[in-house]
């Protein structure tokens, strides 16, 4: 088989399951393996719960995931975790899926923003339709600092995102104002 090039790792990467064309002991099936490995990684690190639902290897919610995500042309920024629950929302797991796992999610979006971000706000809201709370990610306030994420509750709730979770930027460390919620994006 021919050396896999840069085309066919995206390919394998958006479709998993074409790592099975290449021998184990091969560069490009070790080549997939490692950057796969880097993903699978980022979600159940993160979420382990999602082993519970999936098996010790995660294999039954990590590949047709991707497979999804890449359909969709996806990035893994940091809405990464919220298009994983949106997925598993809609599959076979959905009956299975514990109450806190969707905030546990947002949780790990607004992580993921507050660590990766760079641009000049210093917080992120995310907010589920289907819960009063909201899940704040927050980016440190001095060089000594360290990012935090916390659960809010408001004393009257805000209108829910159009479609099930919805995200504002706050310019500040207070939330102070309710700017209307934006599409999380793809």
């Amino acid at each position: 088989m021919s050396p896999l090039n840069d085309t066919d790792l995206l390919e394998a990467l958006a479709t998993p399951d074409l790592q099975k064309r290449y021998p184990r002991d091969s560069k490009a099936f070790v080549r997939i393996d490692t950057s796969l490995r880097a993903y699978w990684h980022t979600l159940f690190d993160v979420c382990p719960a999602l082993l519970d639902l999936a098996g010790p290897d995660g294999l039954a919610i990590f590949r047709p995931f991707m497979a999804w995500a890449a359909s969709r042309r996806l990035s893994m920024n940091w809405a990464f975790y919220i298009w994983a629950y949106r997925w598993l929302d809609g599959s076979d797991f959905a009956d299975s899926l514990p109450d806190s796992l969707a905030e546990s999610m947002l949780a790990a979006s607004a992580a993921r923003w507050a660590t990766v971000d760079r641009g000049r706000a210093a917080g992120i809201v995310l907010g589920d339709a289907k819960s009063p709370g909201l899940i704040a990610g927050w980016k440190c306030r001095s060089v000594d600092g360290a990012r935090s994420v916390e659960r809010i509750e408001l004393e009257a709730p805000l209108a829910p995102p159009c479609d099930r979770f919805g995200f504002f930027l706050v310019p500040g460390f207070a939330l102070e104002t309710f700017p209307g919620w934006s599409p999380i994006p793809l």
